[in-house]
């Protein structure tokens, strides 16, 4: 998938849940080359622990607003704690409270390789 269509579809979706219980403290995409995908990594409010909870209402977002998000599905989203490996390191390195994109390539966070990546939040 080219990567402003990535950003621009990411950053909809990352409004659209800060109005929401899981207002993500980070978002950041990134992509598995072993199977060729892009996935978009939400670390939810603190207080959101449940995974269920985060998809049920992640799912209503899509769907309420599939003209905004044509190419989103649930599948596209994956919920991540602020401990996973990669997102320690990056918070550790990368402070980013708005919106953006900070574009990452073959980088190692914490011992977990991140082959391709971009940012749009990060503030944990």
């Amino acid at each position: 998938m080219d990567k402003n269509a990535l950003v621009e579809e990411g950053t909809k979706l990352v409004r659209l849940l800060d109005d929401t219980k899981l207002k993500p403290r980070a978002a950041m995409w990134v992509y598995n080359s072993e199977t060729e995908i892009w996935k978009l990594w939400i670390v939810p409010a603190s207080k959101v622990q449940d995974k269920h909870e985060f998809y049920l209402t992640l799912s209503d977002i899509i769907s309420a607003h599939r003209d905004d998000l044509p190419s989103f599905d649930i599948s596209s989203v994956e919920f991540k704690l602020d401990t996973h490996p990669a997102v320690k390191g990056l918070g550790a390195m990368l402070h980013m409270e708005g919106l953006g994109s900070a574009h990452f390539s073959n980088n190692r966070f914490n011992g977990f390789l991140l082959p391709d990546g971009i940012v749009l939040r990060m503030a944990v």
